[in-house]
């Protein structure tokens, strides 16, 4: 699956900013989607969930945004993260 190697990327860039950052947890993933791409929303909420379990991308909330000039050649982009640090 396509989208599955999409959020891992995902995952795995939020966990280096995180770690970066110190932080205790990422609170929040947002994305922006291609508006014709086959990637949604429910997938990515669904793949976010069952891969970051176990990290400290786990419970993060996940939203999307309206998509930018950013979506060229890609069906997802990681548009921000937001970390907690304590």
């Amino acid at each position: 699956m396509h989208e599955v190697s999409l959020v891992t990327a995902a995952i795995a860039q939020a966990l280096a900013v995180a770690q970066r950052a110190g932080a205790s947890r990422v609170a929040r993933l947002t994305f922006s989607l291609a508006p014709r791409g086959h990637v949604t929303r429910q997938a990515v909420e669904t793949l976010v969930e069952a891969l970051a379990r176990g990290t400290l991308v786990e419970g993060a909330e996940v939203e999307f945004e309206a998509p930018t000039s950013k979506i060229r050649g890609t069906e997802l982009v990681l548009a921000s993260i937001d970390v907690e640090v304590q």
